[in-house]
């Protein structure tokens, strides 16, 4: 058995047409599957960061689902060793090195998981940046070529990838600080999640007055909240469709950012070592059985019940 780090978001992709947002699946297979298929690469530092083995395969359900590595290739320094005595000796070593993470994105919710192979493996943060570079870079590089063409402009991607809280993280954080000095949720544009918001609130905000005052993005501050209960209860129930941070003050009188990342969803989960492939399947099925990834909206249902032809011509052949 493997033991693998996982980590739980909401992978919201939306594509802005003018004034209309499209979602992910609507141009799945004129932009988003090409720009991740692409071969572009993000460097950081010393880092380079590449998606390997993109492909869409079918669950036990027959659901699609999205799944693919990202890899780290970067270079080991190893400068101080002990010898066989004992002691601390100077040395200049350099080994190459590329650890790598999983990624499976179910296509019918988008929501996903996030694997870490290993110690060294790219976080879900690393995974982020280099998904909004690899399909930002695409859409520029192909709307040079398109404009000069006098061609339609490919649509411009926003992309948010954001963790889900637990009721569970939120209490072991919150129970530590002596205050929180300001709350701040950060939406952005939905993909088809409207009706998880259940009072309606986040909607509002995210989609009406968003979209009337021409805005990709926004947030709401709220300071020095006292209701420590309602403050989880209206965190988890955003389900990754806003994105929390928090200003704290501890006993001690330190200051503090909580950002959604350190409240989110993580577990330990152990996989029967095999072949890649294997591993794969068996990866998206312990993933659908955390409550989180299961919850399907009548929206995301849709959108996905409409675009599937789109998905089809990118399933893995074995």
């Amino acid at each position: 058995m493997a033991k693998k780090r996982i980590s739980v978001a909401n992978f919201n992709v939306v594509f802005l047409d003018g004034q209309k947002e499209l979602p992910l699946l609507s141009c799945f297979d004129t932009l988003f599957m090409p720009a991740l298929k692409s071969g572009y690469v993000r460097k950081s530092g010393n880092s380079t960061f590449l998606l390997l083995n993109v492909n869409i395969v079918r669950d036990r359900q027959g659901d699609y689902v999205l799944v693919g590595n990202i890899v780290k290739k970067t270079v080991l320094d190893v400068l101080s060793d002990l010898n066989e005595l004992g002691e601390l000796v100077e040395k200049d070593d350099h080994y190459p090195s590329a650890p790598y993470s999983t990624f499976v994105i179910y296509l019918k919710n988008h929501r996903m998981i996030f694997a870490e192979n290993q110690k060294g493996s790219p976080s879900i943060k690393s995974f982020r940046a280099t998904i909004k570079y690899i399909v930002d870079k695409y859409v520029r590089i192909h709307n040079v070529g398109l404009k000069e063409a006098g061609k339609a402009e490919l649509p411009i991607p926003i992309i948010n990838v954001v963790g889900i809280p637990t009721r569970e993280n939120l209490e072991e954080t919150l129970k530590k600080v002596a205050r929180i000095n300001e709350l701040k949720l950060k939406f952005y544009p939905l993909n088809g999640d409207g009706d998880i918001d259940y009072n309606g609130l986040f909607t509002s905000l995210t989609g009406k007055l968003r979209s009337t005052v021409g805005s990709k993005s926004g947030e709401i501050v709220l300071r020095s909240p006292e209701n420590i209960n309602g403050v989880i209860k209206v965190v988890t129930e955003s389900e990754g469709i806003v994105e929390p941070v928090f200003k704290v003050t501890y006993p001690d009188k330190t200051t503090t950012t909580i950002k959604n990342d350190m409240i989110s969803e993580r577990k330990q989960i152990e996989i029967e070592s095999g072949n890649f492939s294997d591993e794969m399947n068996r990866l998206i099925e312990k993933g659908k059985e955390i409550d989180s990834i299961t919850y399907v909206s009548e929206e995301n249902s849709r959108i996905y019940e409409n675009n599937q032809a789109k998905i089809i011509p990118f399933i893995r052949v074995h």
